[in-house]
């Protein structure tokens, strides 16, 4: 007994026992995709556009909904150079560290930590009972025919 699938837009439908149907429809459904984000982008485009030209950020529909424009220029600064300048200009220490916020992040070096569960059991069980397993999505890749 076949599964099969629906195509969203097209309704062909694909057996999910056959390969050769699944990877055709996939290339037909990341194609579709590609359009649907096209689309996208140029609708939200024209709603951005009309929205400057109507001098709101906010779009009322008929039904009582609305819309809102979100997003756009985002700021971002050289901390680098800027604590540097303030330096220079003689800023307190104290100062500049209440402007500049120092963040610190670790990461683990797993070569490390293998040597180490290698040598010692106790560290192996530390390293093992704190690692978490996070499944990704799986994703086919599709090379399309070169001529």
């Amino acid at each position: 007994m076949s599964e099969e699938l629906a195509l969203p837009g097209t309704g062909e439908v694909v057996s999910l026992d056959n390969e050769v149907e699944c990877v055709q429809a996939l290339a037909a459904i990341r194609s579709f995709e590609s359009q649907i984000k096209e689309a996208k982008g140029l609708l939200t485009q024209a709603i951005v556009d009309r929205s400057r030209v109507l001098g709101t950020k906010t779009i009322y529909l008929p039904d009582g909904s609305k819309a809102e424009i979100r997003g756009g220029p985002e700021s971002s600064y050289d901390i680098q150079e800027i604590e540097e300048n303030l330096r220079a200009l003689g800023m307190p220490e104290e100062r500049i560290r209440e402007i500049v916020v120092e963040e610190v992040s670790y990461k683990l070096s797993v070569r490390q930590a293998r040597q180490a569960a290698a040598a010692n059991s106790d560290y192996a069980s530390v390293i093992e009972n704190a690692q978490k397993t996070e499944e990704k999505p799986y994703y086919v890749s599709i090379s399309r025919k070169r001529d």
